[in-house]
């Protein structure tokens, strides 16, 4: 991909999120550096946001992340579970995740879903493609946030009163 086709297909990406609904809160491009990243919101959304990310290391392609970060609460049940107990969590989201063909980081209590995604913008098939990405994204961090609020409802159940 040369530089100019990376920059168009950055360009079209964002168009059609915005052809959607989506917005673009922050859109940070250095183009003499084959830089691009932007802040995307789904519809209706103000809180949760997924990232478009390229630069020199991804050379011909795009990162598309997610991330969860969990509340000061959330974290502190976490923080205070046993390391065998955490690894039994990051297992349970990875086998959520890997039939989905998505990589899952968890670094400082957030967890990281990201795709890597390398597109032809004359394509229709490329253009199904994204958005077959995005929906899997969406959906996957919602599993996630699902996974985690059973696997810490299981370890402190609440008391019937």
């Amino acid at each position: 991909m040369t530089d100019s086709n990376k920059e168009q297909v950055y360009k079209t990406i964002l168009q059609w999120l915005k052809d959607y609904g989506y917005t673009i809160k922050e859109d940070k491009s250095k183009k003499d550096h084959l830089e691009y990243y932007a802040k995307i919101f789904p519809p209706n959304e103000s809180i949760k946001f997924f990232e478009i990310v390229s630069d020199e290391e991804f050379k011909d392609g795009f990162l598309l992340r997610m991330s969860v970060a969990f509340t000061p609460k959330d974290r502190s049940d976490f923080e205070h579970l046993k390391e065998d107990v955490q690894n039994d969590l990051f297992i349970r989201m990875h086998k959520v995740l890997s039939p989905i063909r998505l990589l899952c980081k968890i670094e400082n209590s957030v967890i990281s879903v990201e795709k890597y995604l390398f597109i032809d913008v004359n394509s229709i098939t490329c253009k199904q493609y994204f958005w077959d990405s995005v929906i899997e994204m969406s959906n996957a961090m919602y599993l996630i946030e699902l996974t985690f609020f059973e696997f810490i409802d299981n370890l402190f159940p609440k008391k019937d009163r």
